[in-house]
């Protein structure tokens, strides 16, 4: 088989430790756990991982992608570039949410009660991870960077 195959290492995502896998030929990437097809994602902030982080792997994966491009995530049902963006616009917008809330000095218990995601919990928030959780993530990513 002629298929090259290339590894991208991406830092502060997912984890510190992501990887992308590009089959070229094939034109397939799989993401691993950078991208949560349908569903709010994890990102574990104890193993370095950040919404910045995953929003420049995000942006980085969508370089390779073209509008035949098969993209496995690494949860949810096989997937595509224009899934691949609306997962990027989402994470956009819910960064900037809370960023605004952060800066505007509410706790991460009154920016939870103000429920930044609930036009998008019908749908991604079926997920394991509930949308409670993914705002207190996105808070403490964001908080954490703040304080460096």
């Amino acid at each position: 088989m002629d298929n090259e195959i290339f590894i991208f290492n991406i830092r502060r995502a997912h984890t510190d430790g992501d990887a992308i896998v590009h089959f070229k030929k094939s034109n397939v990437i799989h993401t691993g756990d950078i991208y949560f097809n349908g569903r709010y994602p994890f990102i574990d902030l104890s193993a370095g991982g950040s919404i910045n982080g995953t929003i420049a792997a995000v942006k980085r994966i969508l370089l390779f992608c073209d509008q035949n491009t098969k993209v496995i995530p690494g949860h949810g049902h096989l997937s595509n570039k224009a899934e691949l963006e609306e997962y990027l616009k989402m994470l956009v917008a819910v960064r900037d949410q809370i960023n605004r809330e952060i800066r505007a000095g509410k706790p991460l218990d009154a920016v939870i009660a103000s429920q930044p995601t609930r036009d998008l919990d019908p749908v991604l928030g079926k997920g394991f991870m509930k949308p409670e959780q993914f705002v207190k993530i996105v808070y403490e990513s964001l908080s954490n960077e703040r304080s460096r």
